[in-house]
């Protein structure tokens, strides 16, 4: 790779009458440390993320090589801004689209901002987790049977939890029946760089794929990479709708954090490394009484369960150790590239605690499932239109005129313009919010 990103601001020796106003100044030493020193602007050599030429091009070639990836682009705005301006382009305005339904909200919010009509394709629930995991190609081809017009499909492969589906088998059958292919990997951008984690969807032969790399690897928030296999996705309108969802502004810390991680990838004793960790680290987990791990495919995602996860979590934040996600259910441990042989030690030593202090937990609560409804306006519409507040337990038969998340991950309950079933108004929502922030309070479309 020619010059990188970090090593051009590093070796920089001109005095900046440019922006940013900090003027990479030592003397702001908090921002100093927060990486004032490498803050820039797109001056002469720095290229332009929008139009790259340069050192951004030469780095989003090396990511292509890195990925397999027929062209890749770097995203500053995280995987975010990747899925919307893929979204953009796959369909037009009033187009049936499949999204499965576990997506992330910024695919809803792609949704809605295009006018779209979507069929949501629903996966299959992990009953004892109280989660939606993987797609299966066999719901996928009823769904693409039911509607050949549809412009793309669009999922998420891993889950947040770390499910995989079989990207393979669907990205076939999308092909076959002339469907775009979109995967929102945002937290797979390790998958397939080494034998140790695979599963991805670049290898798999998805049209579009948007990888966040800061979520499990050395890369800053939100870091990200957008990749395109094949010729389906049209590069013009993508670059587009990249110039729309980017900032014109884009933050050079963050996009050399981008060109270091893409050379740290080049190394496979990081993954060699990482994954030791993750098996020494299960193989003493199996000497835990009650204290058990969930099998995932992706290894990199630790599922805990055999406690109240709450409490579990809360014991483990005690003792120093922050976890990614607690549910009644279970505790979500998120490992990645950096972690040490010490911090796994830690996590260890304090299960091995629980397991000894904390009383076993047979869980009957679960997650509240999505509601599934029908959808009788487009999310627009109901967004738009006159709207009033009722109890939850009073929602039943109404339309929604607002989102009710899950979050983490960001995947709606409860989606606007959808009619709002007898079991989501009775439904357990605690941990989940609304855009209205009134919960138990849902907002409906007025008759």
């Amino acid at each position: 790779m020619a010059k990188g990103v970090y090593d051009f601001i590093k070796n920089m020796g001109t005095y900046p009458f440019h922006m940013p106003g900090h003027k990479r100044n030592s003397a702001f030493e908090k921002l100093w440390a927060l990486g004032a020193w490498a803050d820039i602007t797109e001056i002469e050599g720095a290229d332009d993320l929008h139009n790259p030429k340069g050192i951004l091009r030469s780095l989003a070639e090396a990511a292509e090589k890195r990925w397999g990836a027929d062209k890749s682009y770097v995203l500053a705005n995280g995987s975010t801004c990747g899925n919307l301006a893929a979204m953009g382009v796959l369909g037009k305005r009033g187009d049936t689209v499949l999204v499965a339904r576990n997506c992330h909200r910024s695919v809803y919010h792609g949704l809605e901002l295009f006018g779209y009509r979507p069929v949501f394709v629903m996966p299959d629930y992990v009953k004892s987790l109280g989660v939606y995991g993987s797609l299966n190609p066999k719901t996928v081809e009823a769904a693409i049977k039911a509607n050949p017009h549809a412009s793309f499909l669009v999922m998420t492969s891993p889950t947040y939890e770390g499910v995989i589906s079989d990207i393979k088998a669907i990205s076939d059958l999308c092909r076959d029946a002339g469907v775009a292919l979109l995967v929102d990997e945002a937290h797979g951008a390790h998958l397939d760089l080494s034998p140790y984690f695979t599963g991805g969807a670049v290898k798999a032969g998805a049209d579009a794929v948007v990888q966040s790399l800061h979520k499990t690897l050395p890369a800053l928030t939100p870091a990200a990479l957008l990749h395109l296999c094949g010729d389906r996705v049209d590069r013009q309108r993508l670059a587009h709708y990249l110039r729309i969802f980017q900032s014109s502004s884009p933050s050079y810390p963050l996009m050399a954090s981008v060109d270091l991680c893409v050379e740290l990838l080049q190394d496979l004793s990081l993954f060699e490394n990482w994954f030791g960790n993750i098996k020494r680290f299960k193989e003493k987990a199996k000497s835990l009484a009650s204290v058990k791990l969930f099998p995932v495919e992706d290894p990199s995602k630790l599922v805990i369960t055999g406690k109240d996860g709450l409490a579990l979590a809360e014991f483990l934040r005690n003792r120093g150790i922050e976890t990614e996600c607690a549910t009644k259910s279970f505790v979500l441990a998120m490992t990645g590239a950096g972690d040490s042989e010490e911090g796994f030690n830690a996590l260890y030593a304090a299960l091995a605690e629980a397991d000894d202090v904390l009383p076993n937990y047979n869980c009957s609560h679960k997650q509240p499932q999505y509601c599934n409804g029908a959808m009788e306006t487009t999310i627009e519409e109901a967004l738009n239109a006159q709207s009033e507040m009722l109890k939850q337990k009073d929602c039943a038969g109404r339309i929604a005129a607002e989102y009710v998340w899950a979050y983490p991950p960001g995947i709606p309950m409860l989606i606007p313009g959808q009619r709002i079933t007898e079991t989501f108004a009775n439904a357990n929502l605690n941990g989940c919010i609304s855009d209205k922030g009134a919960l138990p309070f849902v907002g409906v479309v007025k008759k």
